[in-house]
């Protein structure tokens, strides 16, 4: 039988032992949990591109002695479903340099997304410009107006163009950009950049004040307008000479009328300027600047009003020029 002292000290050399094993099992909980926390987030950078030939990376943080498989995808796409182009180990210590080839399915692309995962399921990605810089913006075609020969040339200056393209050029109406317009011409843009050249104003459009101009050879274009600052149009006149009461009634042009024009001379009631009247007569302008004295028949739907509205229309054109007289017989100015 064991004493009262055997039997306490077994009960403490118990408890020692079971203590023992509580620290135990803490620190080994104690070091799993630390071991879960210290997650390894692998990253790599760009460090070179030959452009449609190789990308080097500088890797680290990788999880030590893993395959991973590289691929590569059009930019966008995190490398997902990319290209196979190697298979890298990371090593012991998870940090390395390494080549690899741009595949043939992604040459010319301008961005291309790179991928590294291993089966344990780490995945690392990137993307890199096939020349490690932003390729510069295609530069704006313009053209500039240099000059204006009126209703016949007009001289431009290009801007920014693109070398080796073939442009038509185009005129047309004021607001139009050019588009649709009428062909004048083509030109060469050589070695691309700045050039002047000069171009024929349709016929459809001579006249007009301004003239929109266009370059296009697709999908380059540019556009712009020019002053054709044509000469005033001339304001005919005309004076009246004589009337004889309800008979007929003389009149004399002032030699602004544009030459060898057909006019209808229409009278009617007085305050209608003469529009929708009735026809009496007509003459040529003849040469610039001449004055035309001609007698026109006073009809029978007038007759006997008090003052009378005469009218001269050029047949078919836009010249046109009113007068009035006072239904009675005088004379107001010599031949």
């Amino acid at each position: 039988m064991r004493t009262f002292v055997e039997r306490l000290d077994g009960r403490r050399t118990a408890r020692l032992i079971a203590l023992s094993l509580g620290v135990l099992v803490f620190l080994a909980l104690l070091g799993g949990a630390a071991a879960q926390d210290d997650v390894v987030i692998p990253t790599f950078t760009i460090e070179n591109v030959v452009v449609d030939g190789s990308v080097t990376i500088l890797a680290q943080n990788f999880p030590p002695n893993q395959e991973f498989v590289v691929t590569m995808g059009p930019g966008g796409t995190l490398g997902i479903g990319g290209t196979p182009v190697a298979i890298t180990n990371s090593g012991l210590l998870g940090a390395f340099s390494a080549t690899y080839p741009i595949p043939p399915t992604l040459v010319g692309a301008r961005q291309i997304a790179i991928r590294l995962e291993s089966p344990q399921g780490y995945f690392s990605y990137n993307w890199f410009w096939n020349n490690l810089v932003e390729p510069a913006p295609t530069p704006i075609p313009t053209i500039s107006i240099e000059s204006v020969v009126v209703d016949e040339t007009v001289t431009i200056r290009t801007h920014n163009f693109p070398a080796g393209r073939t442009f038509l050029l185009l005129m047309g109406h004021m607001g139009t950009l050019g588009i649709n317009g009428t062909p004048v011409g083509t030109f060469d843009s050589g070695l691309g950049g700045t050039m002047t050249a000069t171009f024929p104003i349709p016929v459809n459009l001579k006249g007009l004040e301004r003239i929109a101009i266009r370059a296009e050879a697709t999908p380059f274009y540019a556009y712009n307008w020019f002053d054709n600052p044509v000469a005033p149009l001339p304001t005919p006149t005309f004076t009246i000479c004589g009337v004889v009461r309800d008979e007929f009634v003389v009149i004399r042009t002032n030699g602004n009328f544009p030459a060898n024009r057909d006019f209808a001379v229409m009278v009617n009631g007085m305050g209608t300027l003469g529009m929708n009247g009735t026809v009496v007569g007509g003459f040529n302008s003849g040469p610039a600047g001449s004055a035309i004295l001609a007698s026109f028949p006073i009809p029978s739907n007038v007759r006997g009003l008090d003052q009378i509205a005469i009218r001269a229309e050029e047949v078919g054109g836009p010249f046109f020029s009113y007068n009035y007289f006072d239904n009675q017989t005088a004379v107001y100015c010599m031949p």
